[in-house]
């Protein structure tokens, strides 16, 4: 199922804006939320779904040989 990248772009920029949103309007947590903590929380939620979409385009494009793969052979 193929999707358009500014999807996926789009999905995960809105994931961190609600994440690090709710995080800071919490008011018991508000005080406990440094900068470099919220850095720290950005940067891993980045590299968490650049991991997802390398995956994600790896097992496409594994699903797309195998499916190539058998309908050459089908003939």
């Amino acid at each position: 199922m193929e999707q358009p990248t500014h999807n996926a772009l789009f999905t995960t920029a809105s994931g961190v804006v609600g994440g690090v949103g709710k995080a800071i309007t919490a008011k018991p947590l508000l005080l406990a939320i440094t900068l470099p903590g919220l850095s720290t929380v950005i940067i891993y939620a980045v590299v968490s779904a650049v991991a997802g979409y390398v995956v994600k385009k790896g097992l496409d494009e594994c699903s797309f040989r195998i499916k190539n793969y058998f309908k050459k052979h089908k003939k």
